[in-house]
């Protein structure tokens, strides 16, 4: 199992988890003294890495809108920012 599938007690991949790995990645591309095979490896890992952070993200949105929504209306939950900046 990639390190882009860990999983949490309750089965949903780590966000957390996913965000440190990219994080490392990061540092290694930034070694000037990576070679140019490694640094390609990384940056492959990095982006599938990335892609599986943006589903978490998305399946959490959508976990969201569900929690929100009231008889098809989306819910007031006070996050206008218009009403914000007074």
């Amino acid at each position: 199992m990639s390190s882009s599938k860990n999983k949490t007690k309750d089965g949903d991949s780590s966000i957390e988890s996913t965000m440190k790995s990219i994080e490392k990645l990061l540092e290694k591309l930034e070694n000037s003294e990576t070679s140019l095979n490694d640094s390609l490896q990384a940056f492959e890992q990095g982006i599938s890495l990335i892609r599986s952070a943006q589903t978490m993200l998305s399946d959490a949105e959508q976990k969201i809108q569900v929690l929100v929504e009231q008889e098809g209306e989306p819910a007031d939950i006070g996050l206008d920012p218009a009403k914000e900046s007074r």
